[in-house]
């Protein structure tokens, strides 16, 4: 600061004309400092305690030119997730209890289950996604197609309650915008004050492993890896101080390795894959209370065996609702 003043002594030689120059560049610095810092409002230092109820649709599509498209959907139509989120650490669990409305016609479309975890992190502008899901018991939607004169509303569904798929994968990306907070959507613990958004590549990779016993007593195993390189936006519109509004798309692309066992046969095949998603969001926040609701469309698609396309499509509706506390001091100290 004493160099910038000794540089402009010459044009403000009077003591007067200093402090005019110091007060400026103290007022601008710190006008500047706090329009950045009005951006995003951090509740880092407290622990967000959360809550998401979802209505999900789960369905996985073969188009054959051969026989009529299959439609394969998981008996879990609404999910509970807790979750938990402290400083840059988010942590979430969900599970489709049976005493939810829709989660308890076992004997039409067979007994499923549903189990997720998933563990996420935020150093910095990069973001870290781990996650493990489970489940298993599967019916087909399109009966009707298979079975002549088949009822709805009476008859059971054609039912693979044996079909399980284990997942393990994650995520890696990277926030281009500094001033936009992507934590803002995913755990809660900022919010956005001013409109804007931010493209975010994403590497994304998973391992997936599916049994199923037949009928005939035969066993077949499939384990699959994906690797996926996506590209997203995301736009947060804020209507006022306490209301946003989210729109995201995000498309990727990536190849998909498969080695499928039956009854002891190797058959081993790999595919390209065309991954898309789009979602609508729609925040409240203070400094306690949050919630919102949200709609989603994650699905991907490839070409298999037989001229065969195959589609996986994950409708999502869900409302969260959460409250933030403060952080006990060996917590604290902890992190």
């Amino acid at each position: 600061m004493r160099g910038l003043v000794d540089v402009l002594n010459p044009f403000f030689p009077l003591k007067e004309g200093r402090w005019l120059i110091l007060a400026f560049t103290f007022t601008s610095n710190i006008w500047c400092q706090q329009e950045q810092d009005s951006t995003i409002v951090s509740y880092s230092d407290k622990i967000a305690l959360g809550l998401d109820k979802s209505t999900d649709i789960d369905e996985f599509i073969v188009n054959s030119p051969n026989v009529s498209n299959f439609y394969l959907v998981s008996n879990n139509d609404l999910k509970l997730t807790l979750k938990l989120n402290y400083k840059f650490l988010s942590l979430s669990a969900g599970f489709s209890p049976k005493f939810l409305p829709g989660n308890d016609d076992d004997d039409k479309k067979g007994e499923s289950s549903f189990t997720e975890y998933r563990f996420n992190l935020f150093p910095k502008r990069f973001v870290q996604s781990i996650f493990f899901r489970r489940m298993k018991g599967f019916y087909v939607e399109n009966t009707n197609d298979f079975v002549p004169n088949w009822n709805s509303a009476m008859d059971p569904y054609i039912q693979f309650p044996d079909l399980k798929s284990i997942a393990w994968g994650g995520y890696t990306g990277y926030v281009l915008n500094k001033n936009f907070s992507l934590r803002s959507l995913l755990n809660r613990q900022e919010w956005q004050r001013t409109s804007g958004g931010s493209l975010i590549p994403i590497i994304s990779y998973e391992f997936t492993n599916m049994t199923n016993d037949f009928v005939d007593g035969s066993y077949g195993k499939e384990n699959m890896v994906d690797l996926r390189a996506d590209l997203g936006y995301y736009f947060n519109w804020s209507i006022t101080q306490k209301f946003n509004l989210v729109l995201s798309v995000r498309a990727g692309i990536g190849p998909k390795f498969s080695k499928y066992t039956l009854d002891g046969v190797v058959e081993r095949n790999h595919y390209f894959v065309v991954e898309y998603n789009t979602g609508l969001q729609l925040d409240y926040n203070s400094d306690k209370l949050y919630m919102g609701i949200a709609g989603s469309l994650n699905g991907y698609r490839y070409n298999g065996e037989s001229s065969n396309n195959i589609s996986n499509n994950l409708w999502q509706g869900s409302f969260y609702i959460g409250y933030r506390i403060g952080a006990q001091e060996k917590l604290k100290q902890l992190f």
